[in-house]
């Protein structure tokens, strides 16, 4: 199954069970591999406590719900997660430019493999218009910057990139 990276912001995380442990408070990346590496959890009680569940403990990553078979999946040390976010960043948001250095619009969303947490395409906005860029063409991730192939820019790009999806 493949969703929108969107469609797991605060996200409710549950057991097998059905009940609800905590929220998604962040999606963390891991840039190297183009992935979610994992969630950074909120449990709200008198104070809001932060965990983190990595993406191999999850079983099922679903609009608006993750599912874990044990409350020891959401761990308490964060210190992996801060790594990851100051190497690579946020990713929704970031300016996504060509290799040349021309700026190509912002990733507005990402669209996932559920099953990996890959991520199989980039959505790009800028002003009134939308691109979907697909993984192929991602050269790297940076905290300020997603870099793509110049061809991205090519009159040819969109046949190119149709013919990616469909192989």
């Amino acid at each position: 199954m493949v969703l929108e990276v969107s469609q797991l912001a605060s996200a409710s995380i549950r057991l097998t069970d059905g009940k609800k442990l905590a929220t998604v408070d962040r999606i963390i990346f891991d840039g190297r591999d183009a992935r979610i590496a994992g969630f950074q959890t909120s449990q709200r009680t008198v104070l809001t406590r932060f965990g983190r569940i990595d993406y191999v403990d999850t079983l099922e990553v679903e609009r608006g719900e993750i599912v874990i078979d044990s409350e020891k999946n959401i761990q308490k040390d964060l210190k992996p997660f801060d790594q990851l976010r100051h190497q690579y960043g946020t990713v929704l948001g970031v300016v996504a430019k060509t290799e040349s250095g021309r700026k190509i619009g912002k990733i507005s969303d990402l669209v996932i493999d559920a099953d990996t947490g890959l991520i199989i395409r980039f959505y790009l906005g800028q002003f009134l218009n939308e691109r979907i860029i697909p993984r192929q063409f991602l050269v790297s991730i940076t905290p300020k910057q997603i870099v793509f192939k110049d061809i991205v820019i090519a009159p040819t790009f969109d046949e190119i990139a149709v013919s990616q999806l469909v192989a």
